[in-house]
């Protein structure tokens, strides 16, 4: 059996310093005890909480934290609040998958806003809906959520900046949406805000498998998406874009991605994007016109230090229409499209541990990644990325 990563020690010493830095006004409590009716300051008191996550995201500000009690809530979790540049509004599960969201949690036109820790599925509760979404929002950061078994997609950006996504586990999304959807996905990113960091869009860290489409996209007669990782129209071309083409540099690295019906890494008309250090292992199982990952009628997409390794039939890399791109430093196992031969690529097996994604000693990724100077220092399994020589894609060999 395939293991699946959790993020280890290192990984939640990142996390909780990561969480010192925000400037906290206060915390509150939710418990399935709890009741609304009580006072925002007995509501600080974890032995009063409110009862329900919608009602606390609601009542709080910029600077507070609202943190969710082991159990299971029923909820469509509407945020209707924004944090500030100094005091993100947070939403931590008090344990890590402990506080389960059988709904959503959705905000439209928001801003510093982080949602930490959570299980959210609707399969069964909501219809066609995303697990996790924002649309219009900028500084939002998603972490160590699990989002599952939701009818539309799982985690996903739209017409949004700013964004941080990781140490996130997708699976078993996008079944049967006709809009057509992925385990995470940015879409028409648009300039909101403003920020000196490098990256403006961040998919870091994250594992997506078995999200996939059973319902055909319409205008195809087929199913299109059902990707890990999407990053989508960010030329504003398409239905609801501005026409404003989004320049900032975007990464996607350390990610784990598999079993899923439509790429593990998709770039469609999209541009200034890094895709590094992912392991992208037996994706593409909806349809034909796919690869590990695939860049589609876009510019200026370096693809370098992944391993990419297909199914028996299908693509390990597919580029199509793009113009200034370069696949480089990859372990490509499998047939490509329209992917020039690159000496530094190795072609063939990446060379796994049985049963794993971690790489052997002798492995032709074992040590021989570019170091891009920039690269996340933890792997997806929360194990230190050596600066020089780093492992291709996802993971370090311990």
């Amino acid at each position: 059996m395939i293991k699946i990563p959790i993020p280890f020690a290192l990984a939640t010493a990142f996390s909780l310093a990561m969480a010192t830095q925000n400037c906290l006004a206060a915390r509150f409590y939710v418990g399935l005890g709890g009741s609304n009716s009580r006072t925002s300051s007995e509501a600080q008191n974890r032995s009063t909480p409110w009862q329900t996550i919608r009602h606390a995201v609601n009542q709080v500000g910029g600077g507070d934290e609202v943190v969710v009690l082991d159990g299971t809530y029923y909820e469509q979790v509407y945020i209707n609040r924004s944090g500030y540049a100094d005091g993100e509004l947070v939403l931590r599960s008090e344990n890590r998958e402990g506080a389960r969201v059988v709904g959503l949690i959705s905000a439209t036109d928001q801003s510093f806003l982080r949602i930490d820790g959570f299980d959210v599925s609707n399969y069964s509760s909501t219809g066609l809906t995303k697990g996790v979404s924002f649309t219009r929002c900028h500084h939002i950061t998603v972490r160590d959520c699990r989002v599952r078994e939701c009818w539309g997609g799982g985690i996903s950006f739209d017409q949004s900046d700013w964004i941080l996504a990781e140490w996130n586990i997708t699976h078993n999304n996008a079944y049967n949406d006709p809009n057509q959807h992925s385990g995470i996905s940015v879409y028409q990113p648009q300039y909101r805000g403003n920020d000196s960091r490098t990256y403006g869009i961040t998919i870091r860290n994250n594992t997506s498998f078995a999200n996939r489409n059973y319902v055909n996209n319409a205008a195809l007669g087929r199913p299109s998406d059902g990707n890990g990782i999407v990053l989508d129209d960010f030329y504003n071309s398409q239905g609801g874009g501005n026409g404003v083409r989004y320049n900032r540099m975007s990464v996607v690295e350390n990610n784990l991605c598999f079993d899923n019906g439509g790429n593990g890494v998709h770039c469609f008309r999209s541009q200034n994007i890094r895709v590094r250090n992912n392991t992208c292992v037996g994706n593409v199982g909806s349809f034909d016109f796919g690869g590990e990952v695939s860049v589609s009628e876009s510019e200026r997409v370096y693809v370098y230090n992944n391993i990419l390794k297909a199914n028996p039939g299908k693509r390990a890399a597919l580029q199509y229409d793009s113009q200034n791109f370069w696949f480089g430093f990859n372990i490509i196992d499998g047939d490509v499209r329209e992917v020039p031969y690159d000496p530094s690529n190795h072609y063939g097996d990446p060379g796994f541990r049985p049963g794993s994604f971690e790489l052997e000693y002798y492995s032709p990724g074992f040590n021989t990644g570019i170091d891009a100077g920039d690269h996340f220092f933890l792997d997806v399994y929360g194990r230190s990325r050596f600066s020089g020589s780093i492992n291709r894609g996802a993971l370090e060999t311990p």
